[in-house]
């Protein structure tokens, strides 16, 4: 029995020994394998995935800055800017790394004159990246940069600037820099370039500096792109455009300077105007180009259809005799046409001066609807004149097929049909350029920021309207239209001009309401040889309607301009064509040349006195102050005879002068350079207010807030 126990307690101890064996293998045999997946994991961490595993441990600390392409300028003929970009300063945070988010929306506040809820709000975005503000002038973003805060990011960008000329042709970008109307939509891609960016380290305390060694992509900068279109020609035309409107007082109108043998396009103005520098006065029916996209029945300047293919065909002499109807009036079907003046038996070059509507109905059947269509088209009318800017109208020009009985005798003068007004202008070109039509263009050149030409284009002719002895005999019709016809208004001293007024009901939803109107004038200069060619176009006028009342006496301020700042070349054609002609034109010319003031005020004496001395303008001194100039007695952008002296008025260094008025960097410019710390509030392009009153004591380093207009 002893030995019974002793055998079974054998066989349990041995039991337990073989259970305990078993167990502590399981336990090493998990720690193996345990041990195997941590080497495995870490060769997969550390060999096969470790670039993935860099990325990752790389985007904890580093991340890409953007690095912005200068935007491409646009440049009028001589290289003046119409649009450029300037660098300017924004500011965004990291929300997750800031750490004074407080002193943050309390510094931002009181600079920018927003609440501080606005930035705290921001600041507790759950993004990595938010926008606080955005294109903040250096004098204000170097009182940001002087403390450095976690989470708060620093960013260069570009700005776009506008000289506002030619508005309606340049367009403008949005916030980001994209081009949204205009040229500036038209060549974005060209324009913007190409972005670049630089790689930045975050600090554990969430300070950022460039990355060492890192690969940074440099910018490209945008293309350039130079116009036809000529500075000191364009403000002309706005100008004195602006004012025919308001003394018409009309809603719009349209005025295009073209050189008439050439093609380019020397000046396009649309008013209403807007500012560019100022979004909110951007909307679309102000910023619609109207001289290419809207179309409207010419009315009479439509009569160099009816004048061309009647000379054209032989059918008729600039002396022969015509029937205009005694009384004013002539029916044709169950339709009368009416002549505002009746004139009778008379001469055809009376006829068009007069503006006879019923001579030029009935001129219009002989030719007959083939010849007159194959005429209207030759002149470009029902097609796109090629000028290339977005939004061109074709016009519209009925095939024949569609016409009624009485289309023909309503087309010669103006009516059933719908031209643009570059349409107009270039058909008169064509009979100022002897009956060559030639392409109208306005971009010249697109030049790549390393200097290569990426586009360009030249005088192209396109079709020949008419033979040379038929442009001949039209011009002096039209010439006839000037000197003693409804165009009187439209003549230059020293200059001799042909053209021809129009006038027309306003087509509004598919019938013509009494009131509305569109009146013209397109004319050229000089006949003998025709340099320019331009038309005036104005939009429901109020204070009278008849072309030669609204249109052709702006025709007249604008060209009367012109002739004083044409370029040499131009200049010498019109001089040696109108002296060949025996008239003054030279003495005219001379005596009539005028310049644009400068803004000389922020400068220096010496530098003001170079300044418009380079202008073409003397000075006089109004004051002993020996400081910068505060005051000119000509103002900025005002022209005036060459020469002229404008009295200027200097600082007296211990006054404080009056910069409202200014614009806003000259002001902050000689605010600080006379001593004070400048700020500017708002985001206006002037100041309208400034917080240490004009005359009083200058005190170094005192604070000087300027208001900024809206």
């Amino acid at each position: 029995m002893q030995e019974f126990r002793e055998h079974r307690n054998r066989e349990q101890d041995e039991a337990r020994r073989r259970e305990e064996t078993l167990r502590f293998g399981v336990v090493v045999a998990g720690f193996a394998l345990f041990a195997i997946a941590i080497v495995a994991k870490l060769a997969m961490v550390q060999i096969v995935d470790a670039e993935e595993y860099q990325k990752r441990a790389k985007r904890q600390y580093e991340y890409r800055v953007p690095v912005k392409a200068m935007r491409g300028q646009i440049l009028d003929r001589n290289g003046n800017p119409l649009a450029t970009s300037v660098s300017v300063v924004s500011f965004a945070a990291d929300p997750k790394m800031v750490e004074n988010a407080d002193t943050i929306a309390q510094i931002f506040s009181a600079l920018f004159d927003k609440p501080k809820s606005h930035y705290l709000s921001k600041l507790k975005e759950k993004t990595r990246f938010v926008w606080l503000e955005r294109h903040v002038p250096l004098s204000i973003a170097k009182r940001i940069s002087q403390t450095r805060f976690a989470g708060l990011i620093e960013m260069k960008e570009v700005h776009r600037r506008y000289a506002n000329l030619a508005a309606h042709v340049i367009g403008f970008t949005d916030a980001d820099n994209k081009g949204i109307s205009g040229l500036e939509k038209q060549f974005d891609s060209l324009l913007a370039g190409r972005d670049g960016y630089v790689v930045m380290q975050r600090s554990a305390t969430g300070y950022a500096f460039p990355a060492v060694g890192a690969k940074n992509e440099d910018a490209i900068n945008g293309a350039t792109i130079e116009l036809t279109i000529d500075s000191d020609i364009q403000a002309i035309v706005e100008d004195e455009l602006a004012k025919g409107i308001e003394s018409a007082g009309a809603s719009a109108g349209v005025a295009i300077v073209m050189h008439a043998r050439t093609g380019e396009i020397l000046a396009m103005a649309n008013a209403p105007d807007f500012d560019a520098n100022k979004k909110s006065t951007c909307s679309p029916e102000v910023t619609r180009n109207r001289a290419v996209t809207d179309m409207f029945e010419p009315g009479s300047t439509f009569k160099i259809v009816m004048t061309t293919a009647a000379l054209e065909l032989g059918l008729v002499k600039p002396d022969d005799k015509v029937d205009g109807a005694p009384n004013g009036k002539w029916k044709i079907k169950d339709r009368v046409i009416v002549d505002h003046e009746p004139v009778g038996t008379t001469t055809f070059r009376n006829a068009v001066a007069l503006s006879s509507n019923i001579v030029a109905a009935k001129i219009g059947l002989r030719i007959g609807k083939e010849k007159f269509y194959e005429q209207a088209k030759a002149l470009g009318f029902g097609e796109k004149t090629g000028v290339g800017l977005i939004g061109e109208a074709s016009g519209l020009l009925k095939p024949v097929s569609q016409w009624s009985s009485v289309s023909l005798a309503w087309m010669a003068h103006g009516y059933e049909v719908l031209v643009t007004p570059i349409q107009l202008l270039a058909a008169y070109a064509a009979l100022a350029n002897d009956g060559m039509r030639m392409k109208p263009f306005l971009v010249q050149r697109i030049v790549s920021a390393e200097g290569d030409v990426l586009y360009y284009d030249k005088a192209q002719a396109v079709k020949r309207a008419m033979k040379k002895e038929t442009a001949e005999l039209a011009r002096e019709i039209f010439k006839a239209v000037v000197d003693s016809g409804t165009g009187m208004s439209a003549r230059l001293e020293g200059v001799s001009v042909a053209g021809k007024t129009g006038t027309a009901q306003l087509l509004t939803n598919g019938s013509y309401r009494s009131g509305n109107y569109v009146s013209s004038f397109v004319g050229f200069y000089p006949v003998e040889k025709p340099v320019i060619a331009a038309l005036v176009m104005m939009i429901n006028p109020t204070k009278g309607y008849y072309g030669s009342a609204v249109a052709a006496p702006v025709f007249a301020k604008i060209n009367g301009k012109i002739l004083s700042v044409l370029e040499e070349d131009l200049r010498a054609d019109v001089v040696r064509f109108a002296t060949h002609a025996g008239l003054p034109a030279k003495e005219f010319l001379d005596t009539a040349k005028t310049v644009v003031a400068p803004d000389v005020r922020g400068l220096a004496f010496e530098e003001a006195k170079e300044m418009l001395r380079a202008h073409q303008l003397d000075f006089k001194r109004e004051n002993a102050g020996e400081g910068v100039v505060i005051a000119q007695g000509v103002a900025p952008e005002t022209r005036v005879t060459a020469w002229t002296k404008v009295p200027l008025t200097f600082a007296e260094e211990s006054k404080t002068p009056s910069l409202v008025g200014w614009r806003a960097d000259r002001a902050i410019y000689v605010a600080e350079r006379l001593g004070f710390e400048a700020q500017a509030r708002g985001n206006g392009s002037k100041v309208i207010a400034q917080s240490v009153k004009a005359g009083s004591d200058i005190k170094q380093g005192a604070s000087l807030v300027l208001t900024m207009s809206d």
